[in-house]
């Protein structure tokens, strides 16, 4: 008996080993498929794998390249780019030279007005800048439009003390704004405007050329901490910590105390409705005119569905039939019956999309996408970027915007799963279709069709370019997988749809090509996940993953080796706890040295949740334990990954 519980203390201290070697921290490397309308955690759900600003826009691919297209995006500053383009260094053509060094992360970018839009990307060797100087940060840093590395307060990376590449989890831009995120949940802004330093400083020129953290207003005004997600505008900055907390700083905020906006130069919390867990945040912005300072509209979306409003509603961009300023929560309203949907409180929302990174006037709008896949839009139509009726109208919230009778465009029974709203333009992507869709102000490259041809389309068209946008999945939804060395893979595993079997595999990007039959045991490639026949569900469009072995050193440590042998010392600390069917009469569990928990029969079976397989659980949680019953293992979610524990380290 007492062997037994040995092996039952061992297996505990191998599980706490596990556990503590994953990092208390909220960055996933690679392709973050927690996003769009697919987007569950609010701890790692990413809000920039497509990003628009005036006519322009960027996007990262599921296999981590960056493309860019539009008004001035080449590596010059100034050339339009007409379909999307890789951001890469190409010495053979001058102006898509993106000559940078390093891997790249992360992008962000910012637009001003029409003709003004500046673009960032950090890569593993630091952060570099192109385009109309004085737009994304200041001209006091760089004062060159080409594509060029920048350094920051004598930092050659160009990131904030202490902070290097790898440690960026979100990079947020709006104009002369940029903001960093970090793993570990610091906030950090590089501002000349607004006065959303965040630390309590002026605006000058010697505040705008240096990193500040951020700070809170309470006493003693400590750093903000455990920040998962930074968004905001020209003027003010809006932030969600990993405890649900909720703050604002900058130039007209509001906080949902029945006040007017006001001016606060130290991040203040915002009261959430009752009863709402965050999961999203986001805002934008009004101004009259170009040169007026803007005021703000706030968006808190709730883990479960419902999204509030809050701020200046003007372009009736808090969609709640009104333009009335709101300083407390309001939530979006369904005005009229729309194909069937009725009328009331627009609820299930999945992801938001509202335009942050512009500040053109009359612009201020919002995209949201449903958890049934459907889209609808809000606020100001300037350069019929909502897909509405009548280009610079206020909207109220209107079902799948931009609908047409063309076979190229979107109907009422099309699924979108992806959105980004630009300054005069909004991004979608939806299932069955390899080209994303564009509706708006066509100019300079903006829709990426390759054409230079200009207008104001107020349907949308798919008519564009391929685009594997990093979760979105336009055939079945899938994951990538890592495997360790000696070891290989099941691609049942990378399957996030309900139902595994309903999708089957390809070694090609073709549905007519022979089925990968051992489906169980695949080694490192590419492979392709059509629905099957039998599923009635769309096969004109595969999804693409790759299987690769871990390569990082960290992430081989954390999931491929094994931990030091627990101790079973007879001198050992006591166990505390103790779970048994035998009578026991004094020193136990006591008695058993080194345990955290002592569990003791005879005849009873230790039992743990049986899932059919792990990928039925929409929101794993970091230490979680299930029997995966498909895979005859018992897993562990380490935070990022489900992992069988083995048995010994000759298993991996």
């Amino acid at each position: 008996m007492m062997k037994n519980i040995y092996v039952l203390t061992v297996f505990l201290l191998f599980l706490t080993g596990i556990l503590s070697g994953v990092k208390a921290q909220y960055c996933i490397s690679g392709c973050n498929s927690n996003a769009f309308v697919y987007s569950t955690d609010p701890n790692t759900l990413e809000y920039d794998n497509m990003i628009s600003v005036f006519h322009s826009s960027m996007a990262k691919e599921k296999d981590g390249t960056f493309k860019i297209w539009g008004q001035g995006a080449g590596s010059d500053g100034v050339k339009a780019i007409y379909t999307p383009t890789v951001i890469a260094p190409n010495a053979s053509v001058t102006t898509v030279n993106y000559n940078y060094t390093g891997s790249p992360l992360r992008v962000a970018a910012a637009s001003v007005e029409a003709s003004s839009q500046q673009f960032a990307i950090l890569t593993t060797d630091g952060l570099y800048v192109w385009g109309t100087v004085n737009t994304l940060i200041s001209n006091s840093i760089t004062n060159n439009a080409t594509f060029n590395k920048i350094t920051v307060n004598g930092k050659s990376d160009g990131l904030p003390p202490g902070v290097n590449p790898t440690d960026v989890k979100m990079m947020f831009g709006a104009p002369l704004t940029l903001a960093i995120v970090t793993c570990t949940g610091e906030a950090w802004i590089l501002s000349g405007i607004g006065s959303k330093n965040g630390d309590g400083t002026v605006d000058n020129t010697a505040n705008s050329i240096v990193w500040h953290r951020v700070k809170t207003a309470d006493a003693g005004n400590p750093n903000l901490a455990n920040v998962v997600a930074m968004r905001g505008s020209q003027y003010a900055m809006f932030a969600l910590t990993s405890t649900g907390k909720l703050y604002t700083w900058g130039t007209n905020t509001y906080i949902n105390n029945a006040a007017a906006a006001a001016n606060r130069t130290y991040a203040t919390e915002v009261i959430a409705p009752a009863g709402a867990v965050p999961k999203m945040i986001g805002m934008t912005q009004y101004k009259s005119t170009q040169a007026a300072i803007p005021a703000h509209s706030y968006y808190l979306l709730a883990t479960d569905g419902k999204l509030y409003g809050m701020g200046n509603n003007t372009n009736k961009q808090l969609g709640d039939g009104t333009t009335t300023e709101r300083t407390g929560w309001v939530q979006p309203q369904k005005v009229t019956n729309q194909n069937g949907q009725g009328t009331g409180v627009l609820e299930n929302i999945a992801y938001i999309s509202p335009n942050e990174h512009s500040t053109y006037s009359n612009t201020a709008a919002i995209n949201v996408l449903t958890t049934n896949f459907k889209q609808w839009a809000w606020g100001n139509n300037s350069g019929n970027m909502l897909g509405g009726a009548s280009s610079g109208t206020n909207y109220d919230p209107i079902f799948m915007p931009g609908q047409s009778t063309s076979a190229n465009g979107l109907s009422v029974t099309d699924e979108v799963v992806a959105i980004e709203t630009g300054g005069h333009t909004t991004v979608n992507v939806k299932k069955c279709s390899q080209y994303f869709g564009y509706v708006g102000h066509k100019t300079n490259g903006s829709m990426g069709d390759g054409s230079e041809l200009g207008g104001n389309p107020n349907t949308y068209s798919y008519s564009t370019a391929i685009l594997v946008v990093c979760g979105a999945d336009a055939g079945p939804r899938i994951q990538n997988l890592n495997i360790c060395q000696g070891t290989t893979a099941n691609l049942n595993n990378a399957v996030q749809e309900a139902n595994p079997s309903e999708v089957e595999w390809h070694a090609t990007n073709d549905v007519n090509s022979p089925v990968i039959t051992n489906v169980t045991s695949v080694g490192p490639g590419t492979y392709y996940g059509f629905f099957t026949v039998a599923s009635g569900k769309c096969r004109i469009v595969g999804s693409v993953i790759t299987v690769a072995y871990y390569d990082a050193a960290g992430a081989y440590a954390n999931n491929c080796t094994c931990t030091k042998d627990g101790s079973t010392t007879t001198g050992g600390a006591p166990t505390k706890f103790g779970i048994t069917t035998l009578n026991k009469l004094s020193r136990w569990p006591e008695g058993v040295p080194n345990g955290f928990i002592a569990l003791e029969s005879k005849d009873k079976g230790f039992v743990i949740t049986r899932v059919a397989n792990s990928g039925v659980i929409t929101e794993p949680k970091k230490g979680m334990l299930i029997y995966d019953i498909a895979d005859q293992c018992v897993k562990l979610y380490n935070g990022s990954f489900w992992r069988c524990l083995k048995k010994s380290c000759n298993d991996y």
